[in-house]
C-alpha cells in the first residue's frame, strides 16, 4: 500500500530528513536523481538517522558511527550489524509515496 510522504521540493539533496507516517518513523534521502527511504532509527541503539550524514549511498550514524547502504539498508560498518529496512519509493507529479 503506497502512501503520500511529502513533496519532493522539500528534501534538500544529501540531507536526511525524517516523517512520521502511518505509525511508522522513516527517512527519506534525496540523492538529486533517486529518493531512497529506511527506518528512521539505528538498529544499533536507536539514534535519529535524520541527524547522520551522508557521502555517496553511505549513512553514518550519529551517535556510534555505524553506516549503512541507503540502497539495500545493509549494516556496512558496525556496532549495528541489523540492516534497516528499506521502502520501496514512487514520484508521482513531484510528490514522493512510500510502500508501507
Amino acid at each position: 500500500m503506497f502512501v503520500k510522504l511529502c513533496d519532493k521540493n522539500t528534501l534538500t539533496v544529501g540531507e536526511p530528513k525524517a516523517f512520521k507516517v502511518k505509525g511508522h518513523e522513516v527517512i527519506a534521502v534525496n540523492v538529486g536523481d533517486k529518493i531512497f527511504c529506511l527506518d528512521a532509527r539505528c538498529t544499533h541503539a536507536g539514534a535519529p538517522l535524520a541527524e547522520s550524514t551522508l557521502n555517496e549511498e553511505v549513512l553514518t550514524c550519529p551517535w556510534h558511527y555505524s553506516q549503512f547502504n541507503i540502497t539495500n539498508g545493509v549494516a556496512l560498518r558496525g556496532p549495528a550489524e541489523k540492516p534497516l529496512k528499506t521502502y520501496s519509493v514512487e514520484e508521482r507529479e513531484n510528490f514522493v509515496f512510500i510502500d508501507l
